[in-house]
């Protein structure tokens, strides 16, 4: 009798054990996926920051070909227009993507910004003029480059130059990157890509 009794208790007390092991298992599962959960948000909060538009700018111009207008994009995601990512973008009148840049939005800065340089407001309300002007009539080309027009080997590839000087139809766009990186971008129906066949200050 007292044989069992003993029997008795040790299966109890095992069961019991077990159970306790079980719950804390549970209890650690739970906690771990609450944290993920939690790390999860945090990532998908700090993304959707990086990626919200600020603002933006589009056109329709004629470039990739004549009497057909291509899409012109400009825009700033980010936290904020002097801390955030420009993105700009060119998609060809059939829905094909031409060209795509982005560079940091403090890059809209030149040397034509007139105002306290500590100042974010002027730095910023500067940054949107640019984006609002960035595809000015005045900075389009057409011919990209003209027949009397010399190459410059300090800036320019002769054989882009001579494809795009080749080709009269060619219509060019011009921006300024920074305070001295201006490019000067046309298509070039012989490679069918888009080129720089200018990059000066």
């Amino acid at each position: 009798m007292k044989k069992l009794f003993w029997i008795v208790l040790i299966i109890s007390c095992a069961s019991c054990s077990g159970n306790s092991t079980g719950k804390a298992s549970q209890s650690t599962i739970i906690s771990q996926t609450k944290k993920e959960t939690t790390i999860e948000k945090v990532e998908f909060q700090k993304t959707k920051q990086t990626d919200s538009l600020i603002i933006e700018k589009k056109v329709m111009h004629e470039f990739s070909q004549q009497d057909k207008k291509d899409e012109f994009y400009i825009c700033i995601k980010g936290k904020s227009i002097s801390d955030g990512k420009v993105v700009f973008k060119i998609t060809s009148h059939d829905g094909i993507e031409i060209l795509k840049e982005e560079f940091p939005s403090y890059r809209l800065m030149d040397y034509g910004f007139i105002g306290d340089l500590n100042s974010m407001k002027d730095r910023e309300k500067y940054m949107k003029n640019r984006i609002a002007n960035f595809f000015d009539e005045k900075n389009f080309i057409a011919p990209a480059i003209k027949e009397d027009e010399k190459f410059d080997k300090d800036y320019s590839d002769k054989e882009v130059w001579l494809d795009i000087k080749s080709d009269q139809t060619a219509i060019g766009f011009r921006y300024l990157v920074g305070e001295e990186d201006g490019r000067s971008i046309s298509y070039s129906k012989k490679t069918k890509k888009v080129v720089v066949y200018f990059n000066c200050c």
